[in-house]
């Protein structure tokens, strides 16, 4: 347990959380948004309360779980939360059960529910899962989508590591019809250096319902998956050069969320 708070706390050192105070952390894209949100739950519970909630869909966790079923803001339905934190932080908090297809789910708060959450300031830590990818680590968005928090300070955006430099396909992004006709990117295509900036740094990409303010981290998990030749060429060349096409985000990570382990971090322009 000493050792995993240990990993845990450099793996996270790079986000820049707690120093800053109060956080209201949105996980947007694919390839290990859940991992990151209950990892990072557990890694911030020890530094002050945390909130965990969706405005999506998620898997169920064996977290603390209160269904706060219809909650649109309420005051004493944050008194609720705030009493259930002093018993469990950190603590998972939603509307219902539902039914996905054959899995069970839990449904999330609407994205102006979570505000309202922040601005009550009921937890120390609100981290937020903002999107769903189907379990696929590249996604194009659909129009309702992602339902991101207005006031987010920390956008955070999962992309599988594994996928870098490799053909873009059925298997591996969610909504490949909508990436055809959103980016031009078709089966088959290489995630380049080129192409992965174009999806970060467009208003129909990763961006895609951003508040203007706060920061914005890049992470791209799953990096246990690659073999050191390909760990080395990604540290090398190809990271270095999105990240010189990047202006709108302030870190580029890549490690595992798994192994907590984190292999490079770069600044693009906007961090510097």
């Amino acid at each position: 347990m000493v050792s995993d708070a240990k990993d845990a706390g450099a793996f996270f050192a790079p986000f820049g959380l707690g120093g800053r105070g109060q956080e209201l952390v949105s996980l947007v894209g694919g390839g290990g948004k859940t991992t990151l949100l209950r990892t990072l739950g557990r890694f911030l519970s020890s530094r002050g309360t945390t909130l965990l909630t969706t405005t999506t869909k998620m898997a169920p966790d064996d977290l603390p779980l209160l269904l706060m079923e219809g909650y649109e803001g309420p005051e004493e339905d944050v008194e609720r939360i705030r009493a259930a934190l002093r018993l469990h932080s950190p603590l998972l908090a939603a509307q219902r059960h539902v039914r996905d297809g054959e899995r069970k789910k839990l449904e999330g708060f609407s994205p102006e529910a979570v505000d309202h959450l922040w601005s009550g300031r009921v937890a120390d830590f609100l981290i937020c899962e903002a999107d769903g990818a189907r379990h696929k680590p590249l996604k194009a968005w659909a129009d309702w989508e992602p339902p991101v928090p207005s006031q987010t300070t920390l956008l955070c955006a999962v992309l599988g590591a594994d996928r870098l430099g490799e053909p873009l396909t059925e298997d591996c992004v969610h909504r490949m019809a909508l990436m055809t006709e959103r980016f031009g990117f078709r089966p088959g295509d290489v995630l380049t250096p080129d192409r992965l900036a174009a999806l970060l740094e467009s208003p129909h990409g990763y961006l895609k319902n951003a508040p203007p303010a706060g920061r914005r981290i890049v992470l791209l998990n799953r990096s246990d998956l690659l073999s050191p030749a390909r760990l080395d060429a990604l540290a090398r060349d190809f990271l270095p050069r999105t990240a010189r096409l990047l202006g709108s985000w302030d870190l580029l990570i890549l490690g595992s969320l798994h192994a907590l382990r984190v292999e490079a971090v770069l600044t693009p322009e906007r961090g510097r």
